[in-house]
């Protein structure tokens, strides 16, 4: 056995042919071991992996691929680094592909190879439990000293279509779930329902957005944040479907309503499977089960196909893939370590991880913790320790006593002159889409476009953007009844004299377009917009924010109360504020 080590994926068409040959071979082929999804991802992830591409021969002839990555420049700066599936994080099944009688031998070779490049752990995620791969780790790891640590990973659903007995059977079960069939028929009522399969370049370049912003725009209204906000996920999608679609394997499909897209899978046909790997719909069309809609005609017409072995829904325990699975293929997440102490921690870390899944609310306690402690972690290295420590020590003093002032300005600027061309426009769920794919590496941003997501999908207030002339969105507000309105600053429910007094609330300017002057611009508009509506518009903030005062001043705001919460050990009471009282009268001038 000779081994070739490559530190990219290489543009070569006879190393496509030989890898490709090699996964058509194994037991059973998968689109994710091919050569073009491992190019898809070096190009995409280079920025925050580096490739390390395993090539096995037996002479001349190709045997065995490993396509792993490093952390970049784990191996030059010569850390303890650990290679990993270079398709992980994006792959619902990975393996190390050779041909069955070879495989011993490939994997013996590919540890020793690992050794001499001083990596001393191997990471294999979402490795099928099916795979003779898994089944020959345990001898060969002993022999090339190494650890191996195993746990279950993921329940994949399949859906078998079998014989054509099993075939018909099938069919009359979809016919009869009745979910779907009232979901479809309401979306008749809309219009014809169809489906469409792209194919060429044009109609995917043009799909593609669109999916991209269903995709982002549903995981906010479920308060998620998507995988796809970061750039390099997209271009992962962009460059897979251009080398997929060469191939003849990519199979996009796109459920219309009236000839107006509503859902979507970014799917695969490959060998005698159909992929259900990236599914979105429109969360405007959210009570129509667009997506379950869709997934029964497919299945419909993968049962119509006798080329067709299965429908694999991939990872993922979403409840509607239960109402269509008929069988699961399971996953295991291997770790090999040359190094006993890291081997017994993370064997230990395994069997926490498989101890929780029996307590899902111990889990879930456990995994708000850990993001407390990420919270905080980002805070400490944006703020320095200083200045975290100090909040800390002013928020045990606050549990002693504290004192808190909220102002209440009315708008009475009822005319635009000299304001900028931007106009406030109501907020879209592809705008929010658009924002968190802007934002992507601010973190409190992100967390106000979940909070503008839940009022959107709930209506229970309006939201509002200011788009800059390069229509970026630079600042967003929120609009309520000021009546009934909880302020949750100071536990205080709000009271109206008139009914048409409303409250601009939750001002969010993303953190690199601060400093611009968007917040009054923003407030101003508003406040006019809801004069020329017949309403008294009204907003609010902490008397010790001065920059947000200063800012509402000069948007026309005239200061009219204000509200104190006072706490002492535990107990709080809110009572309104003279003026000559207030610490509003402390501020300086404008």
């Amino acid at each position: 056995m000779r081994v070739t080590i490559l530190k990219e994926i290489p543009e070569d068409a006879t190393l496509a042919s030989a890898w490709n040959g090699l996964v058509m071979r194994m037991d059973q082929p998968e689109v994710f071991f091919t050569y073009e999804w491992a190019l898809a991802a070096s190009r995409a992830f280079r920025d925050s992996v580096d490739s390390l591409l395993f090539l096995v021969y037996e002479g001349e002839d190709l045997c065995g691929v490993a396509a792993m990555a490093t952390a970049n420049m784990a191996i030059a700066k010569k850390q303890s680094a650990s290679a990993f599936f270079l398709n992980a994080s994006t792959a619902d099944y990975c393996d190390i592909v050779s041909i069955p009688e070879k495989r011993d031998a490939v994997l013996a070779s590919l540890l020793q190879e690992l050794r001499t490049l001083g990596m001393h752990r191997l990471v294999l995620a979402n490795l099928p439990s099916d795979s003779p791969t898994l089944k020959e780790l345990a001898a060969i790891s002993r022999k090339q000293h190494f650890h191996i640590a195993t746990r279950p990973a993921y329940q994949c659903g399949l859906i078998e279509f079998g014989s054509e007995d099993q075939r018909s059977v099938l069919l009359n079960n979809l016919t009869r779930k009745s979910r779907e069939q009232r979901a479809l028929k309401r979306l008749s009522r809309i219009g014809a329902v169809q489906i469409t399969h792209l194919s060429t370049p044009e109609e995917i370049d043009r799909c593609l957005p669109q999916v991209f912003a269903a995709q982002v725009s549903r995981f906010l209204a479920t308060a998620r944040i998507s995988p796809l906000i970061n750039n390099d996920r997209r271009l992962f999608l962009r460059e897979l479907a251009g080398a997929l679609s060469r191939a003849g394997w990519l199979k996009i499909s796109q459920l219309e309503v009236n000839r107006i897209p509503v859902a979507w899978n970014y799917g695969f046909r490959f060998g005698e499977s159909w992929f259900w790997y990236l599914p979105s719909f429109r969360v405007e069309y959210e009570d129509y089960s667009p997506g379950s809609c869709l997934l029964r005609l497919l299945v419909e017409e993968g049962c119509a196909d006798r080329s067709l072995r299965r429908f694999d829904l991939g990872l993922g325990e979403e409840a509607y893939k239960s109402r269509f699975t008929t069988t699961v293929r399971p996953t295991s997440h291997v770790d090999l370590s040359s190094n006993v102490l890291r081997h017994t921690a993370v064997s230990m870390r395994q069997a926490l991880t498989i101890g929780l899944a029996r307590f899902p609310q111990a889990a879930d306690r456990i995994r708000r913790a850990r993001d407390v402690l990420r919270a905080q972690t980002r805070r400490l290295k944006a703020e320095g320790l200083r200045a975290t420590m100090a909040q800390a020590v002013q928020r045990v003093v606050r549990l002693g006593g504290s004192r808190d002032e909220v102002l209440f300005f009315e708008g009475l600027a009822k005319d635009l002159r000299g304001d900028s061309d931007m106009r406030l426009s109501a907020i879209t769920s592809d705008d929010l889409a658009d924002a968190a794919m802007s934002n992507n590496s601010d973190p409190d941003t992100l967390q106000y476009l979940l909070r503008a997501a839940a009022r959107l999908r709930h209506g229970k207030a309006c939201g509002f953007l200011l788009r800059s002339p390069d229509k970026q969105a630079v600042h967003f507000l929120a609009e309520a009844n000021l009546e009934g309105f909880h302020l949750s600053e100071i536990d205080y429910t709000l009271t109206a004299v008139d009914p048409g007094s409303t409250l601009i609330f939750d001002c969010w300017t993303p953190q690199r377009f601060r400093g611009h002057g968007f917040y009054p611009l923003a407030i101003r508009q508003a406040a006019v917009e809801l004069l020329n509506e017949g309403k008294r518009p009204w907003i609010f903030c902490a008397a010790s924010n001065t920059p947000s005062v200063r800012g509402i001043l000069k948007a026309g705001f005239v200061y009219r109360h204000s509200l104190v919460r006072q706490r002492r050990l535990g107990h709080s009471t809110s009572v309104p504020a003279m003026t000559q009282n207030s610490l509003y009268s402390t501020l300086p001038p404008q």
